[in-house]
């Protein structure tokens, strides 16, 4: 099996926020707003697979291949990192954290036929091993980048605005306001929401302005033994079939050695055309 990382950089619209995570979750109702920003956005997501037609792909972080609370970590060297759960299930809040009753209330679920005991939490991270923790077992909406401790009043608002009016219970989840993006990042330099991939979780950091973390992430990854995938758009929506071929086409241009993805017994129609360029440029 190859396992590799996915990752895309794009720009986002709040106000047209558009899919999330075939199926897994969708984006809490927004409401009309002109003068949104525009912003910036690189998702993160893995795969694991047998050959380049990825039928047989898991998709989500977790089958990576990377250890992924150190690949954040370098995204921002120097910077403090901050978990945040607005709903946090009361028997799995973190033993750093602690039990808080006045951050703790009954969260409505399904129309309010039942209630769920939850504690809205924050913790500073203090390893890659936290990090991974968290973001493996299903346990933090996301990561604030530089945020200042403790948050201020306005921050936690803006928190509450992006994740308090949401439900992570339903099918599909309801997680993040699109809205309140450019408000929480109106205190930070960044923010990291964990969104949900087809069988794991994967990352999406939102950011004001640009950012190429590019160099970076392939760097993390072929340094853990995984490949590295450019996407044109969000892995976690995208065919991994389709960004294989169109990454074996430019390793074929500029590489030696072999693609380390095999080719499949019965070719999508993707990777026929991988193999036809690769043929094209072996007769040249």
């Amino acid at each position: 099996m190859v396992s590799a990382l996915g990752f895309s950089h794009g720009a986002f619209d709040p106000g047209r926020p558009g899919r999330l995570c075939r199926g897994r979750e969708r984006w809490i109702r927004a409401w009309e707003q002109d003068d949104l920003p525009k912003l910036h956005r690189v998702v993160i997501s893995g795969a694991r697979f047998s050959d380049d037609s990825a039928r047989d792909a898991k998709r989500g972080l977790n089958c990576s291949g990377v250890a992924m609370g150190e690949l954040v970590l370098s995204l921002f060297p120097g910077s403090k990192l901050v978990a945040f759960r607005e709903e946090g299930e009361l028997g799995r809040v973190p033993a750093a954290v602690g039990e808080d009753d006045e951050q703790q209330f009954l969260s409505p679920r399904r129309g309010g036929r039942w209630f769920d005991p939850s504690q809205r939490w924050r913790l500073p991270i203090e390893s890659a091993e936290q990090l991974d923790e968290l973001l493996l077992d299903d346990n933090v909406d996301g990561f604030l980048v530089d945020a200042g401790d403790p948050l201020s009043p306005e921050l936690e608002e803006a928190l509450y605005l992006l994740s308090g009016m949401g439900d992570a219970s339903l099918m599909p989840a309801r997680r993040f306001q699109p809205v309140g993006l450019a408000e929480v990042l109106s205190h930070v330099d960044a923010l990291i929401c964990v969104h949900l991939d087809k069988h794991g979780p994967a990352l999406a950091i939102y950011t004001a302005e640009p950012i190429d973390l590019t160099e970076a992430i392939v760097a993390g990854v072929e340094a853990a033994g995984s490949l590295a995938v450019p996407f044109t758009i969000p892995p976690m929506l995208a065919r991994w079939d389709r960004a294989l071929q169109e990454l074996r086409v430019t390793w074929m241009r500029t590489r030696e050695d072999e693609f380390p993805v095999p080719p499949a017994d019965e070719p999508t129609r993707w990777s026929r055309l991988g193999r036809r360029v690769a043929g094209s440029q072996g007769e040249e």
